[in-house]
C-alpha cells in the first residue's frame, strides 16, 4: 500500500508582522503547495491520502478557504484521512463538523482511536478535541488482531523533542515505543515541523516553510507501507524559501550606508524571505531605530525581518574613566559577567544615548 501523507500545513496562517502583501502572499504560497500535493497524488495513483492534523487554524479559517479545500479533495480518485490535531482540533462548531466534505474524505472526530481500512491495512485515526492540554493519546492503546495496524495522529514523539524548534509546544507526548506496545506497525505523524523519519515513524514536517530556521526540502511523503519495511520518499512542493544571512555594518557611518549594506543582502524575487542578523560595530551618528530600518528594507513588500546585534562603536576605556554619571554607568555594567551579550550591549548603547539627552537608537 502507498499513502501521500501530509501535516502541518497551516492554511489561513496569520503570518502577523509582515505587512498585507506579503501575508497575503505566504497564504497564497501556502494553497499552492497544497494543490502540488495533491497534483503529486493524482500522478502517483497513491492508494490513500493522510493528513495528521493542523490542515488548517480553527481561529482563522475562512469559508473561501473550505471551498478550497473540498475542491481539491474531490479530485482525488482515492480515500483521504484526516486526524485533527491542537490548531485544527474537532468540535462542534469546526470546519471538520460543519462542512460538506466530498464522499471520499474521511475525518477522524473520536478522542479515541478508530480505524478504517484501506487496501488491506487498518489506519487508525484520533483527533484533537482541544487547542491545548490533549495528554499521550496512546496510553493503554491495543490494535488488536486483524489486518496490518498504521497509527494517524497529530502528536509529540518525545525522543524527537531536542530535534524541533525550541519554541514548540508538547502536545499529546508519546514515546515511540508506546507505538510498537500498542500493535502499530507504523506512525504517520504531525506538529513537528522539522521533518523526520525513523524506522517505526515519518513526520513529514510543514510543506511551506512558515517561520524563518525551517530550511531544506518541504513537502509531502510518499510512503510505501510495505510488511516487512517501510519506505518514505520526500518531495518538495514548498513555493518559498526562508533564509537567513549575517550582515557586518562596521564601517558603516551614516544611515544611508547601513541601509545600503542591508539592502545587498536582501535576495531579489518575491519567493523568497530573509532574516538578517546584524553584527559589527555601529558608527555612533547613526540613530535609525528598527522599525524605521525595516520600513526601508520591505518596500515593494519584501519579507524582511532583522536581528539585531550590532554593538556601539565606543570608547569604553575612555567612557569608563569619566567623572560624572556616564562613568558610573559604564564602569557598572563593564563589571557584569554578561557585559559582552547582546541585551547588556543594547542596554549600553541606549543609556549612553539617554545621559547624552538623545533618542536611544536600535533597540
Amino acid at each position: 500500500m502507498r499513502v501521500l501523507h501530509l501535516a502541518d500545513v497551516h492554511l489561513d496562517a496569520a503570518f502577523a508582522g509582515l505587512g498585507a502583501a506579503v501575508s497575503r502572499r505566504r497564504r497564497e504560497g501556502i494553497r499552492a503547495a497544497f494543490q502540488r500535493s495533491i497534483d503529486l497524488a493524482v500522478q502517483e495513483k497513491v492508494d490513500a491520502v493522510t493528513i495528521a492534523g493542523d490542515l488548517y487554524e480553527d481561529e482563522r479559517v475562512r469559508q473561501d478557504t473550505a471551498e478550497f479545500l473540498r475542491q481539491q479533495l474531490a479530485r482525488l480518485q482515492c480515500p483521504v484521512l484526516i486526524a485533527p490535531g491542537n490548531h485544527d482540533y474537532w468540535h462542534k462548531g469546526s470546519l471538520y463538523a460543519t462542512m460538506a466534505w466530498p464522499e471520499n474524505v474521511t475525518v477522524f472526530s473520536s478522542a479515541s482511536f478508530t480505524a478504517e481500512e484501506v487496501s488491506g491495512v487498518r489506519i487508525f485515526g484520533i483527533a484533537h478535541h482541544q487547542p491545548k492540554g490533549t495528554p499521550d493519546l496512546l496510553s493503554g492503546v491495543r490494535a488488536g488482531r486483524g489486518a496490518r495496524a498504521i497509527a494517524l495522529f497529530h502528536g509529540s514523539e518525545r525522543g524527537q523533542m531536542p530535534l524541533q524548534d525550541s519554541g514548540k509546544e508538547d502536545h499529546a507526548p508519546f514515546s515511540e515505543e508506546e507505538l510498537g506496545r500498542a500493535g502499530f506497525a507504523f506512525g504517520l505523524l504531525g506538529h513537528f515541523h522539522t521533518p523526520r523519519q525513523t524506522q517505526r515513524l515519518v513526520y513529514p514536517g510543514n510543506p511551506e516553510p512558515l517561520t524563518f530556521g525551517e530550511a531544506g526540502e518541504r513537502g509531502p511523503v510518499l510512503v510505501d507501507l510495505a510488511p516487512s519495511h517501510p519506505t518514505v520518499e520526500w518531495r518538495r512542493v514548498a513555493t518559498f524559501t526562508l533564509e537567513e544571512r549575517e550582515v557586518d555594518v562596521s564601517g558603516c557611518q551614516h544611515s544611508d550606508a547601513l541601509v545600503e549594506k542591508l539592502e545587498e543582502a536582501v535576495p531579489e524575487g518575491q519567493d523568497r524571505g530573509v532574516r538578517l542578523r546584524v553584527v559589527g560595530d555601529l558608527a555612533p551618528g547613526i540613530r535609525m531605530g528598527t522599525t524605521e530600518l525595516l520600513d526601508r528594507l520591505r518596500r515593494g513588500d519584501r519579507c524582511v525581518e532583522l536581528v539585531m546585534d550590532a554593538r556601539p562603536a565606543l570608547d569604553l576605556e575612555s567612557l569608563s574613566q569619566a567623572p560624572d554619571a556616564r562613568g558610573q554607568f559604564v564602569r557598572g555594567l563593564m563589571a557584569r559577567a554578561d557585559f559582552e551579550s547582546p541585551l547588556v550591549q543594547a542596554a549600553l548603547a541606549a543609556g549612553l544615548d539617554a545621559l547624552r539627552g538623545e533618542e536611544p537608537r536600535l533597540l
